[in-house]
C-alpha cells in the first residue's frame, strides 16, 4: 500500500521490492562524492543498535557518550 501511494521516502530501501543493499551503498557513495566535489566534509556514522540497549542503564550510557566527546546535539 505504501509503495503504491509513495508513502515512503525515495531513499528508504529496507524491505522494498526491487531494492537491495547494494542500492543503499550506491546512494551513499553518490552522496559522499557530491559532498567532496563541493569541498564539503563527508561524515558517515553507522549504527546497528536495534534492541541493543534494551537493558542498558540509560544514565550510564549517556555519561559514556559524553565521555567520548559526542556533542550534546547528537544525544537524545
Amino acid at each position: 500500500m505504501l509503495e503504491k501511494s509513495s508513502g515512503l521516502p525515495a531513499n528508504y530501501y529496507r524491505e522494498r521490492p526491487y531494492r537491495m543493499t547494494i542500492d543503499t551503498i550506491y546512494h551513499l557513495v553518490d552522496r559522499i562524492k557530491e559532498a567532496l566535489k563541493k569541498e564539503l566534509v563527508a561524515s558517515v556514522l553507522y549504527l546497528d543498535i536495534e534492541g541493543a540497549f534494551l537493558n542498558a542503564v540509560t544514565d550510564r550510557l549517556i555519561h559514556n557518550i559524553y565521555k567520548k566527546r559526542v556533542l550534546p546535539t547528537y544525544v537524545y
